[in-house]
């Protein structure tokens, strides 16, 4: 892992020099000022002038918000320290904080040397452990990007294969099914992951392989039983089958279509009907295919439906594609954040979707969904790269430092990392800085597969299929 190879010395060590770091389009060097160790105290924005393994903070700047960041800071033995006041907060900390005191650093640096390097090698242990972790998750993270080019394929291949092989195609579909399933079924901490990799062309077969893959976590987390869920996610993968018969210029279009091609594209439903039919798909399939753009308010197509005559499969592959279609629109200056589609899901579509189902999106994407970019309370800004199901406000965020080149960017686990350092805010794409965009490189598409490790199979109440 590399760090940059500039460096200096200072008080008798070799650090990094000060490389600017961006923050809200700024370069923080230019605001920085030195200051004497025992002038820092709990509100103060600062920056280590140190390689990233000499300390054992997440990042080399952030902001102090307790008494242990403090002893830690002092642990370092640093004469001096790099403060930036405009993006320190002293005037909401309590009366009752006190600055590090010099008696302190007195103590400290007059300790015994053994003691001394007892304390260091405790701060190179915490960071090689951070390093081991940081290495465990991009092992993780490339795992799973590769199983889903792998997926992604097989959908390929499906579609391709439907009418001239459609019982070999079924049988491709399902184990691929059953794979994606298990992950679920026998699997504990599972783990949503924004996939990185994506190829030219295959927003179809990508769109198919993200619905499947959100609908069968949705009936997984709603307790369904594993040939409910493998059911859903043949149904997710075969719902836009229909689009086969429609003309290119009309599915791919970024405006608005006239109501001619309107009434053409909501045809898909019924072709994609045909076609499984003759391929012999399952009822069940069949039913989600001809329905998923039907709404409980009776505002979908192509038949009206209302209420309880939409079955719980159709719910869970309605509300998957819903919210892959707004993320990954036609035209990409339309997408939105996946924290804006969820968002505008829950306060605008209410009574078109499903409540629980819903409520189990919400709760198994996390309020930032793998995708959203966001600025922590430390002022870094990054980007979600996946959930832990169940812990919504605590994702890993991979982070722009300025200083580590982003092959080698920092991934924090909030779910691991201190209560102070948690999400402030999400972010579009558009505000960031060149360097910061570049750097997070937030993809026009946003695809998700998952990674996790062996358990026993939950049990549960089950939703009525």
């Amino acid at each position: 892992m590399q760090f940059g190879n500039s460096y200096a010395i200072v008080e008798g060590r070799r650090i990094q020099s000060n490389s600017p770091i961006s923050v809200h389009g700024k370069t923080m060097s230019d605001e920085s000022q030195l200051i004497a160790i025992e002038q820092v105290r709990i509100g103060m924005f600062i920056k280590l002038d140190l390689s990233w393994f000499e300390h054992s903070f997440s990042m080399n700047a952030f902001k102090i918000t307790n008494q242990k960041q403090l002893d830690d800071l002092l642990a370092l033995k640093l004469k001096h320290i790099r403060y930036f006041p405009s993006k320190s907060d002293l005037g909401a900390i309590s009366g009752n904080t006190k600055a590090v005191q010099p008696v302190e650093v007195k103590q400290s640096i007059t300790a015994e040397s053994n003691a001394g390097i007892k304390v260091f090698d405790s701060i190179v242990a915490a960071k090689r452990a951070r390093f081991e972790k940081l290495t465990q998750q991009r092992d993780e993270l490339a795992r799973c990007e590769e199983k889903f080019v792998h997926a992604a394929s097989v959908v390929k291949g499906i579609g391709k294969t439907i009418f001239s092989q459609p019982e070999a195609t079924i049988k491709e579909a399902g184990k691929l099914v059953d794979s994606i399933a298990e992950i679920f079924i026998d699997s504990s901490d599972t783990v949503m992951h924004l996939i990185q990799q994506t190829g030219a062309n295959d927003d179809l077969y990508f769109h198919a392989l993200n619905v499947s893959v959100l609908a069968m976590m949705l009936a997984h987390e709603m307790q369904c039983t594993p040939a409910q869920v493998k059911s859903v996610g043949m149904a997710a993968l075969f719902h836009d089958l229909g689009k086969v018969n429609v003309p290119d210029n009309i599915v791919n279009k970024t405006t608005p279509l006239s109501k001619a091609e309107q009434n053409f594209f909501e045809m898909h439903t019924q072709y994609g009907h045909d076609i499984g039919k003759k391929a012999l798909l399952s009822p069940v399939v069949l039913e989600v295919i001809a329905s998923h753009h039907e709404m409980l308010d009776g505002s979908g197509y192509p038949s009206h439906l209302k209420s309880e005559a939409i079955r719980m499969p159709t719910r869970i592959v309605t509300i998957a594609n819903v919210y892959d279609n707004l993320c990954n629109h036609n035209d990409p200056s339309q997408s939105l954040t996946p924290h804006e589609a969820l968002s505008t899901m829950y306060a605008h579509r209410r009574a078109q979707l499903d409540p629980k189902v819903m409520a189990t999106m919400i709760k198994s994407l996390g309020v930032y969904p793998p995708g959203t970019l966001v600025r922590l309370s430390n002022e870094a800004i990054g980007i979600v790269m996946n959930c832990n199901v169940g812990k919504p406000l605590r994702p890993r965020v991979l982070v722009y430092d300025a200083d580590i080149p982003k092959e080698d960017a920092i991934i924090l686990d909030l779910a691991e990392e201190s209560s102070d350092l948690a999400i402030t805010a999400s972010m579009r794409p558009g505000v960031l800085p060149r360097a910061i965009f570049d750097y997070l490189n937030p993809r026009k598409r946003v695809n998700y597969y998952f990674d996790s490790k062996p358990k026993n199979a939950a049990a549960g109440g089950k939703p009525n299929f």
